[in-house]
């Protein structure tokens, strides 16, 4: 049965999965860029920022779980709100970097963090499928709030390309204080002297990707590196919006086509959530990663227009992904570890466009994107492939 408290914590997620979801800039990020700046540039730009975030990834869940998880979760927002501010001011690639890099740092922490406040405060059965339902719920409410913040986005870079940044940098600081009042409430760790405090941290690091050695997570460790790997390459980074190009879509029709992707996102969300007591993990699985795979097969051919199949099959394998992963997760994180286990699974996804940001800005350049397209979607077999069998053998 579900308490008076956990409603209350339950609407406070999904208000916060609301505005942190709430992208202005998600269709016309790069065309505002542009204006300043090359494509290669932006490339390496995003590798830079994505690398200096992603050092931070696994760090930031141990300074969680060891300080507190609410504390980490609203700097986080407010710094990942200041980087897009300092954004919205630049006007060349200097300031873009540190406003960036700002922001990532600022994700970093927030990425796993906040999940695990949520899932430990809710204290839902494990036996139960609550936290995918919550989770599928928070993705629903959240893809509106993304589908009216990238239209209006598109609207106001029309009229001037630095209102998305600003608007967004707020509402990102808005989502810190709307969790004020949510306390880890977790016994405090006993404070040491430093040489101890840093080794007893830097045990905690080794610890959390030490899980993902174990059967039970390492079967998801390739799966995440290319599936949610490209998902995130797609929604946070160039690849979205090169595709829309390369689709013949103008800024403010991709704006629409990534609104009406997350619309018809709901729509399946909404069957999930219906259905979360009847869906495979493992089905699921395999048709997401399929699916990815097929899109970037299917993004050689010139479809023009058709190119939306693949900018909503991207879209909506990212959201319905989601869930699956989190259960698998949160059930599988030791307590104590949770934050560090979610960010070294946040790690794991954000590597790959670490390194793949300068190489898929130079390939937009010298128009070869291909070359990216055919050797992900082989990485994606195969990591299907390695997935399947091993969880055949789990099972037995």
């Amino acid at each position: 049965m579900v308490t008076e408290e956990q409603r209350w914590l339950s609407r406070k997620y999904i208000v916060y999965r609301t505005l942190t979801s709430m992208w202005f800039v998600s269709a016309v990020w790069l065309y505002f860029y542009r204006i300043f700046i090359t494509d290669q540039q932006v490339g390496i730009l995003d590798g830079l920022a994505f690398a200096i975030g992603l050092l931070a990834e696994v760090p930031s869940g141990a300074l969680a779980d060891k300080f507190g998880r609410d504390k980490i979760v609203r700097l986080g927002q407010i710094l990942a709100g200041g980087g897009l501010l300092i954004q919205a001011v630049g006007s060349s690639f200097i300031p873009f970097f540190v406003g960036q890099t700002v922001l990532m740092i600022g994700v970093s922490l927030v990425s796993g963090a906040d999940e695990a406040l949520f899932f430990e405060k809710l204290k839902f059965d494990r036996r139960s499928t609550e936290w995918r339902k919550l989770v599928t719920r928070g993705s629903q409410v959240a893809l509106i709030g993304s589908l009216v913040a990238t239209v209006a986005g598109g609207w106001l870079h029309t009229i001037n390309p630095r209102i998305p940044w600003v608007l967004n940098g707020l509402v990102f600081i808005a989502a810190a204080f709307i969790i004020w009042r949510i306390k880890d409430d977790r016994p405090p760790k006993v404070r040491q002297k430093l040489l101890p405090e840093l080794r007893d941290y830097l045990y905690d690091i080794k610890t959390g990707f030490a899980q993902f050695r174990l059967p039970k997570l390492w079967l998801y460790v390739p799966f995440i590196i290319t599936v949610q790997g490209l998902f995130y390459t797609t929604g946070h980074g160039l690849l979205r919006l090169i595709l829309l190009e390369r689709f013949h879509f103008e800024p403010f029709w991709g704006s629409l086509a990534i609104a009406s992707s997350s619309l018809i996102t709901v729509g399946f969300l909404a069957y999930m959530h219906k259905n979360a007591d009847n869906l495979s993990e493992k089905n699921v699985l395999v048709l997401i990663g399929t699916m990815a795979a097929s899109s970037l097969l299917l993004s050689l051919a010139n479809i023009g227009l058709w190119g939306y199949i693949v900018i909503l099959a991207l879209y909506a394998g990212e959201h319905i992904l989601q869930p699956f992963l989190s259960e698998v997760l949160n059930n599988h994180a030791p307590e104590q570890q949770r934050a560090t286990v979610l960010s070294v699974a946040s790690f794991f996804k954000s590597l790959p466009y670490v390194l793949l940001a300068p190489i898929i800005g130079y390939l937009s350049t010298v128009h070869k994107l291909e070359y990216f397209l055919v050797v992900w979607a082989i990485l994606i077999f195969a990591s299907l492939g390695f997935y399947v069998t091993a969880k055949k053998h789990a099972v037995q």
